[in-house]
């Protein structure tokens, strides 16, 4: 007598059902955790802040190295804060390995969120 393998229908009906109810429960937390003020609020300050070290790498690509005053801690028009939040910019001239030709763009967003953010960009 030959011994039969595989799943009976009941069994993948079962296990469709249980899948399912733990993917809902699963993302019902997810969703709820999200919609939290705090975790919204630094996601909008990371963001921010993001938005900004971006326009720095761009102004590197566009204008060249030069083009970004070290030291300096003017905040460019383009990288506003949204109402509730305030922005800050600090940009430091940086040694590695005694080569002076870096730069650290700090990028720092507080008030209803907190981020800060830092890149390192070479004269290279």
């Amino acid at each position: 007598m030959k011994k039969q393998q595989g799943f009976t229908l009941i069994e993948m009906i079962l296990f469709i059902v249980v899948t399912a109810i733990l993917a809902n429960t699963i993302i019902l937390v997810l969703n709820t955790s999200l919609k939290t003020p705090a975790i919204m609020q630094n996601t909008i300050a990371k963001q921010t802040a993001q938005q900004c070290i971006e326009w720095f790498i761009g102004q590197r690509h566009l204008n060249g190295y030069s083009s970004i005053a070290c030291p300096s801690s003017t905040i460019p028009t383009f990288c506003s804060s949204p109402s509730g939040y305030t922005l800050s910019v600090n940009i430091q001239c940086t040694t590695v390995n005694s080569d002076a030709n870096y730069k650290t763009i700090t990028v720092s967003v507080t008030g209803n969120g907190n981020a800060s953010l830092a890149t390192l960009i070479a004269n290279y």
